[in-house]
């Protein structure tokens, strides 16, 4: 029979265990790989290809500019840059690399790229370097360094821990304060702790050659937990320990340098950071040599930009600076790259930016881990920007600029004027508007802003951040200035330094041409002729008897210069002579042969708009046409005058009602100037009364004008009342004066009101509505005030007759090919019919200024000058008391106009020298330009005109300026190859 067995259990071996073991690994690999290969294919791609694929981005030059004559003014050159294009783990490499990269640079006297804003002063001191000395402006830009550090978030989460909503307007300036409470030295600790230089001291193992796996991961375990404890430790203590570990200072901030630079490019995406830029062409091979050992590094070939006539017109071309961290963002949306990017800030540099800035180009390249190129994927070309020619002429230009600079070193060296520093001149075409030379003294090199290494410490302090203090102490001994430095020179109670409080210290980057306002003096005088001969108060040929040097019709006396009399004077001789006394009459009648209302003493004014010297009260933007920067100054008319009267602090009646007097009123002292200590209430309360002050003063001249001095004092009293309630120190002089006297408020407020309207309803009324002031006018003082282009443009106006064009500095814009995109063809703004015998008068008039032996103020520049100059020169007073002059140690603007040939003339200028003392000190400058611009026409007339003139032998025919229609001026191992002595002016 068959008997069922139990079955014998079958025992497991370890080798089905261990290929079980196996079989579930291998199958999770394989899900894995599936996993990833499939399932997640894309994203793994898109991860691997942005994590070893690179932008490099390609600067594209800047379009060129150029000169009337086809010189190139402004180009580009290509050098070599120094990059470090962060590899897939720097932290292997960097500090090796950089090591390497900053002792190459030392050895070859290069200069790492330090954008920086936290410095290093020479004593070791930490200190921000915002380039500004506006207190609030430097808040905001330390506050915004900060945040872009993420200094921020840590005080975040401390003052508001759990918080997950946006911060209010409230909280984020809280968060400000606290930022601000962090010191420069206190930051520099923080950005040593972010960009984690302790791995400077505990670098990252690299398994070696023959290294076991055993061995490298036990490296490699230590170095974590050594990192690890870093974690705890502050930004002060991890510096201590490079410190010990024997980094120095200027090596620990070096590192920080690059790794900040990488952050904030990192804003932009990923890309490369520049190490050094401008670099020899011997340190680029050098690199290039090296490259496989340095990680990240690389040599590129960049543009920058070139001025091969360095100063020569820096105040039309300007210059390029980087983005001011306050339009980053502004400039981002428009495509710059703010961190390395530069753009126009000045000048046709600035007004062109969109034209001259090139497009960008670029190469997209795979990069191992060690950074370096191993595929380029893609490229795009990049594109220069358009070209501007403009209309100066390089060898005018730089006769002007000579001879103004010949010319104040002249006034100085012989004591006329210690302090003819500053100046500008303008020359334009009569009959098209093209400025053909424009000086701003003193002048700068831009290509110091463009070049890197170019512009040093010394010169950046004495451009953006000048030593007051130095400059007045100097200032106040060379000028014999006799006022107190405290009031010439006053120190900010904010900052703790001194500013100018006069304006003389000379500022290259202002643009005295376009933007300074002067009194035009006695070169107003031919305008004032003009209108006098053509509105019929006076005939070509009828003489003013000038017996005493002195008129006095308005009331006041006015004199002659130092009180000479002419006699019998014409117009021609009222020019030759200058003649305030004919000039005065001349401004009396325009106002007084036409009744002598308000509306007539604005018959000057309208003939000065004819000419471009301002315009109709009210007109929005007046401008001359030129395509930069400019300020457009007003002549005297009634509107005009009645607000800038309006508009002052009323100094007068506020230091009247401070005191308690004003004439036949006593009162106890009421304050109304502005004060940073008064209550809201208090300033509010100030100011309403203010207000309504200035109302009164706007309806001066009007039907609504004020003059019942009763009513309108009792409108002011609940004003004034309000002002006594809220006012502590009003109270305080209040309780003085019941000391020696009942006082009666009621009353007080009464007087005040009295004074005020006494103040408004009499004095300013009659100050406003003068003729005084037209009579002013009419010898080019008072309110009038123009530039010097404006001025330039006014004598063009005059030469033409009466056509007056728009201003231009640029004749053409053209594409990199040289194809004409647009062309600025001559353009009448303005025209005024000036009969030929009136035209006549003023010119003879302004000839005998250059050629009369006795009487012509610019003889000595034009008596045996071959072409026939018409001039006009003018000591300006911006005082009428001397004592204001030796208060401050300084003179009288020293103008002067001139036009040429007379007969038909081509050209004219205005100059203005600023404490020049007399305006025939600047006829010299005008003669440099009239030789440059007529040199073939002069050599004509007399075959050895070089050897008569000193000037025309200096300014033109030894001018150093070669010809760059070719871009023949090269930068070399950056010093320029051109002869011209510009750089030092």
């Amino acid at each position: 029979m068959i008997v069922n067995k139990p079955k014998k259990k079958k025992k497991i071996s370890r080798y089905t265990v261990l290929n079980i073991i196996m079989g579930i690994l291998f199958s999770a690999i394989i899900l894995k790989l599936l996993y990833i290969q499939v399932y997640k294919h894309a994203e793994y791609k898109e991860k691997a290809d942005v994590g070893s694929t690179r932008f490099i981005s390609e600067k594209a030059p800047r379009g060129k500019i150029y000169d009337s004559e086809g010189n190139v003014l402004a180009t580009n050159i290509q050098t070599y840059t120094l990059t470090y294009t962060k590899p897939s783990d720097d932290s292997e490499y960097f500090y090796e690399t950089m090591d390497e990269v900053f002792q190459i640079l030392s050895d070859n006297n290069e200069k790492v790229e330090d954008d920086l804003l936290l410095k290093i002063d020479s004593s070791g001191k930490f200190y921000f370097d915002f380039k500004t000395d506006d207190v609030e402006t430097k808040k905001t830009l330390e506050v915004r360094f900060k945040r872009d550090r993420g200094l921020n978030e840590k005080i975040e989460k401390e003052l508001f821990p759990g918080n997950k909503e946006e911060l209010t307007e409230e909280q984020i300036e809280e968060v400000n304060n606290e930022l601000l409470k962090i010191s420069a030295e206190e930051t520099f600790y923080e950005l040593v702790k972010l960009y984690s230089l302790e791995e400077a001291i505990n670098k990252k193992p690299i398994q070696e050659e023959g290294e076991s796996d055993e061995a490298y991961e036990a490296r490699l375990k230590a170095y974590d937990e050594k990192m690890e404890s870093y974690e705890d430790k502050s930004g002060k203590e991890i510096f201590d320990e490079l410190v010990e570990n024997g980094y120095s200072l200027e090596k620990i901030r070096s590192y920080v340098v690059v790794k900040d630079a990488i952050k904030i490019s990192s804003f932009q995406g990923s890309r490369s950071v520049d190490i050094a830029t401008n670099i020899k062409k011997d340190t680029a091979f050098i690199m290039y040599q090296k490259s496989n050992d340095l990680p990240g590094i690389d040599v590129v070939i960049e543009p920058i930009r070139f001025y091969p006539y360095n100063n020569l017109a820096s105040a039309a071309i300007g210059y390029l600076s980087k983005i001011n961290s306050s339009n980053e963002e502004n400039y981002e949306l428009r495509g710059y790259d703010a961190s390395t990017d530069l753009i126009g800030v000045a000048g046709i540099e600035s007004a062109f930016e969109d034209q001259l800035r090139g497009t960008k180009g670029g190469t997209t390249v795979k990069v191992n881990s060690k950074g370096k190129i191993t595929e380029e994927l893609f490229k795009l070309d990049s594109y220069p920007g358009n070209n501007i020619h403009l209309t100066i002429n390089k060898n005018v230009q730089y006769a002007a600029e000579q001879a103004m600079k010949d010319t104040m070193e002249r006034i100085m060296r012989q004591g006329i004027s210690a302090n003819a520093t500053r100046g500008a001149v303008v020359a334009i075409e009569v009959n098209t508007g093209r400025v053909i030379a424009m000086v701003s003294y003193p002048t700068y090199d831009p290509n110091i802003f463009s070049i890197p290494g170019r512009l040093t410490d010394e010169q950046y302090k004495a451009y953006f951040a000048p030593d007051i203090e130095s400059f007045a102490k100097e200032y106040m001994q060379r000028t014999g200035a006799t006022g107190n430095i405290d009031e010439l020179f006053p120190v900010n109670e904010e900052t703790g330094k001194r500013y100018d409080g006069i304006d003389v210290y000379p500022k290259p980057f202002f643009n005295y041409a376009t933007q300074g306002l002067l009194p035009p003096g006695s070169t107003f005088k031919p305008l004032t002729a003009i209108a006098a001969l053509m509105e019929g108060v006076v005939s070509p040929y009828e003489y003013i008897n000038d017996t005493n040097g002195t008129w006095d019709k308005t009331g006041q006396v006015l004199r002659n210069f130092e009180g000479h009399a002419n006699g019998p004077t014409d117009v021609r001789k009222a020019l030759e002579v200058s003649s305030n006394v004919f000039f005065y009459e001349m401004g009396y009648r325009l106002w007084k042969n036409y009744g002598g209302e308000i509306e007539d003493l604005d018959n000057l004014a309208k003939y000065a708009y004819k000419f471009g010297l301002g315009v109709e009260f009210g007109t929005d933007n007046p401008s001359t046409g030129i395509q930069i920067e400019e300020n457009f100054g007003q002549v005297y008319n009634f509107k005009s005058w009645r607000k800038t009267i309006a508009d002052n602090p009323m100094f007068e009646i506020v230091n009247a009602l401070k005191a308690g007097n004003y004439y036949m009123y006593s009162f106890i002292p009421f304050d109304i100037s502005d004060n940073e200590n008064d209550s809201d209430e208090l300033k509010e309360a100030k100011t309403v009364l203010k207000e309504e002050m200035k109302a009164a003063l706007l309806k001066i001249g009007t039907d609504e004008q004020v003059t019942n001095n009763t009513e309108f004092s009792a409108s002011l009293i609940p004003y004034i009342k309000k002002i006594m309630e809220v006012s502590d120190a009003y109270k305080a002089n209040v309780e003085e004066a019941s000391n020696r006297r009942s006082v009666d408020l009621d009353e007080e407020a009464g007087v005040i009101g009295d004074a005020i309207a006494y103040y408004i309803v009499n004095n300013m009324a009659s100050e406003i509505t003068t003729e005084g002031q037209i009579v002013n006018s009419a010898i080019g003082q008072g309110m009038n005030n123009f530039t010097p282009l404006q001025m330039a443009n006014y004598v063009a106006t005059l030469a033409s007759g009466g056509v007056r064009y728009k201003v231009t500095l640029v004749d053409k814009i053209t594409s990199p090919t040289g194809e004409v995109i647009k062309e600025f063809k001559p353009e009448v703004v303005d025209r005024l019919d000036i009969p030929e015998e009136f035209l006549q008068a003023v010119k003879d008039g302004m000839y005998r200024v250059n050629t009369s032996p006795s009487n012509g103020t610019a003889y000595q520049s034009f008596a045996n000058f071959p072409i026939k100059v018409g001039g006009k020169t003018g000591t300006a007073d911006f005082a009428n008391d001397d004592a204001v002059y030796r208060k401050q140690g300084r003179k009288a603007y020293g103008n002067y106009i001139s036009m040429a040939p007379l007969d038909n003339p081509q050209i004219a200028i205005f100059s203005t020298i600023y404490d020049g003392s007399r305006g025939s000190e600047a006829a010299t400058i005008h003669k440099a330009i009239y030789e440059a611009y007529f040199k073939d026409e002069l050599l004509k007339i007399d075959p050895n005109y070089g050897s008569k003139s000193e000037s025309f032998k200096k300014y033109v025919l030894e001018s150093p300026l070669k010809d760059n229609k070719d871009d023949s001026i090269k930068l070399d191992n950056q010093e320029t190859t051109t002869t011209t002595e510009n750089a030092e002016q």
